[in-house]
């Protein structure tokens, strides 16, 4: 390779090497800032609790996010992205219990396999009273996850569900699920905790039915 070549690819991989690094710096950032939300919440987290944990500097903070609204909102984006592409996979569903029997058990097993964005999308989110900056922010994903909520379920009703009802069955479904763990988790075996859910959940299934098409 002639001197020409090395030094045309030279800067190429600096700039890979800066934009991985980059990366990391930012997702250390996120990953803190899941752990002290969920801890706290996000209305009493601090950027200095989210750089503490990081072990990074505010300078560092701010070259990544303008505020606390825009890792907020960032998390929030990514975690409800993560729990659409678990409701997709919807096979052998033929019905409309069916499907609310797969919502309930997408958001079942998202709680149990990221407990940390569970509470930060539906605790921090729908059950607390956040400040009008970070709402804001956060009101296109959750409008997103709610119409794909609604595009799930609306094949199996006659009727066009309105979205304000489809908020208040994501709070139920996210209620039932963060109410039930928040119990049986306590000195229960992960089987047991399966077991215990089984018909709480079809009753709860059966409710939901009633209360959408009602």
């Amino acid at each position: 390779m002639s001197d020409s070549q090395i030094a045309l690819l030279e800067p190429k991989s600096r700039v890979n090497r800066a934009d991985k690094r980059v990366a990391r710096t930012k997702k250390k950032l996120l990953t803190a800032a899941l752990e002290v939300f969920s801890e706290c919440g996000v209305d009493a987290a601090t950027i200095e609790d989210i750089t503490q944990r990081a072990d990074l500097g505010k300078g560092t903070f701010y070259r990544h996010f303008s505020d606390k609204a825009e890792i907020t909102a960032c998390l929030v984006e990514e975690a409800l992205e993560k729990l659409k592409m678990q409701l997709d996979s919807k096979s052998n569903v033929s019905n409309f219990e069916e499907m609310l029997e797969h919502i309930v058990n997408v958001h079942y097993k998202f709680f149990q396999e990221n407990t940390e964005e569970f509470i930060l999308l539906f605790q921090g989110r729908l059950f607390l009273k956040l400040d009008r900056q970070i709402t804001e922010q956060m009101e296109g994903p959750f409008n997103g996850y709610l119409e794909y909520i609604e595009n799930l379920i609306s094949p199996f009703i006659s009727e066009k569900v309105e979205l304000v009802r489809i908020r208040r069955f994501a709070c139920a479904v996210a209620g039932f699920v963060f109410g039930f763990f928040s119990f049986a988790m306590i000195g229960m075996e992960s089987q047991e905790v399966e077991n215990g859910i089984k018909s709480l959940r079809q009753s709860f299934v059966k409710s939901l039915s009633l209360f959408l098409v009602q």
